[in-house]
């Protein structure tokens, strides 16, 4: 399960994706510049626009309903980090660590600043730590580039303590056009690949998946588990993966 993470004014954080309150909320704003006791006030939009019988959750809350769950239970939860971690207060990181301290083997923590990500995990050793190398011009770059070895490398360079890569999935499918498998390069290096994000809408979702898990792609991030869940069972009775 993935959960954004976004700082609030206080020292607390959110769990919402946009920086700011409009689009997922009732509320207006930047997320940055609004108060615990003012967000949980606020409504959840659903996907049409219209107001749910649910309100946003506070990270304390996610991470007291993590730490109700059994270890046995190998339940894992993705924070991805969507603000710049240099920007925080002490406070926030304070109140962060304080948060995690007795769950946060239960978290990965996420985002595309590795070293920003290990300061903040500092004091957490079981922590486990992720890094996505994408933005959205890397796919354009390495199809004109074909330097797929070259994106791997460099990002293991970045981040050599991170347990997971998060790439995107059709990055790895067009290394796979050209003969490299990324996966492979990464898995080497020690770490678990998400690929992300596909859903049932996509085109040739089946063929995708099959090429995914030929490639050795650990997990694959997408919206809808419910849907795509049969399809990754045959998937996996294909190719024993």
């Amino acid at each position: 399960m993935e959960v954004d993470l976004r700082a609030l004014a206080d020292g607390d954080f959110l769990c919402l994706h946009d920086a700011t309150l409009d689009r997922e909320t009732d509320g207006a704003g930047p997320v940055a510049g609004a108060m615990a006791a003012t967000v949980t006030r606020l409504s959840m939009r659903a996907d049409d626009g219209s107001v749910a019988a649910r309100r946003p959750m506070l990270f304390s809350e996610l991470t007291a309903m993590m730490r109700a769950v059994s270890a046995r239970a190998g339940a894992l939860m993705q924070l991805d980090f969507k603000d710049d971690v240099e920007a925080l207060s002490p406070l926030h990181v304070e109140r962060f660590r304080a948060r995690l301290g007795d769950c946060a083997d239960r978290f990965i923590l996420t985002g595309g600043d590795a070293i920003g990500l290990r300061r903040l995990a500092n004091g957490l050793p079981a922590l486990k730590l992720g890094y996505d190398p994408c933005t959205d011009e890397t796919l354009p770059a390495l199809r004109r580039s074909k330097a797929f070895e070259s994106f791997a490398f460099e990002a293991i360079a970045t981040a050599p303590h991170a347990a997971y890569v998060y790439l995107e999935y059709p990055i790895v499918l067009a290394g796979l056009e050209a003969g490299v498998n990324v996966v492979a390069i990464f898995q080497a290096a020690g770490m678990k690949v998400d690929a992300y994000t596909l859903n049932s809408d996509h085109p040739e979702v089946e063929d995708t998946l099959l090429r995914l898990a030929a490639a050795g792609t650990d997990q694959i991030t997408t919206d809808e588990p419910e849907v795509l869940e049969p399809l990754i069972s045959a998937v996996i009775r294909q190719t024993g993966r």
